[in-house]
């Protein structure tokens, strides 16, 4: 009875370890719904009639633009396009950039998607000795980096200046957006890619102590603050239109100065109330007068010169908004060029 009971035993083992491979081989075999032939099916419209979703017999989908040879065909993704080098716009200077640049950024939304969203934890700036043209996201490695905006790739790939795995895009408005140290790409030199699509994944590639994203705007490889544009906290664009000025090119021009300036309320211009909370025609008789010698006032002090003495970090830019005046106004005043050199101490009239 032993003996039947061991060659049972025997006779399941074997069974099961003829069976298990072939199960295997069995689940192995069966495709994923992906992997099956891709035939597309049906064609869906959405809100922007250059854009069509295609959809395909194996459950996938895809964006389709039937205006894609036109975009990719634009003057801007013609002149000065390189892909073997980041620099793109060596024979223009910063002097030959207009004083401001209108920037459109986005028509409708959907034209725009935070390329990482987290606390800046390197700022646009000097770092010591060295200039810092970007900002600094930390990341976890291998989360997506998106798109900014839509747009033609003209560099992918590893940089051997620092950046590591390098990805830069091109915008119809002609400003560039710079990903680096990536751990790889995910696109490739000119692909055109919409706002959100992932060309990349965090890294640690190039001159990096950690895990991050360097992100750089540039605008005829001249770069400015990237947080003038992006709220990288909320992931929010600021502006759906940006006047970029020719100031903001300087190393020093940090989008915070800008940012954190508050308008001031003059409440003593309200109405008065008298003390038993009734308003009387004396009172407002009375109130109109003092308000329109307060402006009489105010109106004559602004014909009045007034000076401004330099500080370390000054330059013309971020005078011409603290005193809401003009670069060129400030230049007219002075007898200088947008171009010229302000030293510190020096007096500048503002008015």
């Amino acid at each position: 009875m032993k003996r039947n009971t061991s060659a049972a035993k025997a006779i399941v083992c074997t069974v099961v370890l003829w069976t298990i491979p072939l199960l295997l081989a069995a689940q192995r075999s069966v495709p994923k719904l992906e992997d099956l032939p891709r035939r597309a099916i049906d064609t869906l419209d959405t809100d922007d009639s250059n854009i069509k979703i295609v959809i395909f017999t194996n459950n996938t989908w895809c964006y389709y633009y039937p205006d894609l040879n036109e975009r990719m065909d634009r003057e801007v993704y013609r002149e000065h396009w390189v892909n073997d080098r980041v620099f793109a716009y060596t024979d223009i200077q910063l002097k030959e950039l207009p004083p401001v640049i209108d920037l459109q950024l986005i028509d409708r939304y959907g034209d725009f998607h935070a390329p990482a969203i987290g606390k800046v934890f390197s700022k646009y700036g000097t770092r010591g000795r060295r200039r810092h043209q970007g900002v600094d996201i930390p990341l976890s490695v291998g989360e997506p980096i998106y798109a900014a905006f839509n747009g033609k790739v003209r560099y992918a790939r590893y940089n051997t200046g620092g950046y590591g795995n390098l990805v830069i895009i091109r915008h119809e408005n002609g400003l560039e957006t710079w990903y680096a140290h990536l751990t790889r790409c995910n696109v490739a030199q000119d692909d055109y890619v919409t706002a959100g699509t992932v060309i990349g994944f965090c890294g640690n590639t190039g001159r990096s102590r950690g895990a991050h994203l360097h992100f750089e705007m540039r605008y005829c490889d001249q770069a400015f603050d990237p947080e003038h544009l992006i709220d990288f906290s909320t992931g929010d664009l600021r502006y759906q239109t940006f006047a970029l000025d020719r100031s903001f090119f300087s190393i020093y021009s940090r989008a915070s100065e800008t940012l954190e300036e508050e308008d001031d309320y003059d409440e003593s211009l309200l109405a008065v109330h008298s003390p038993d909370g009734e308003l009387t025609s004396e009172d407002i008789l009375e109130n109109i007068e003092s308000t329109t010698q307060a402006a009489i006032k105010q109106e004559q002090a602004k014909t009045d010169p007034l000076y401004h003495t330099i500080r370390r970090g000054d330059y013309l830019g971020k005078i011409a908004r603290q005193y809401g005046t003009t670069v060129k106004r400030l230049c007219q005043l002075n007898n200088i060029s947008e171009d010229a050199i302000i030293r510190e101490g020096r007096k500048l009239r503002v008015r």
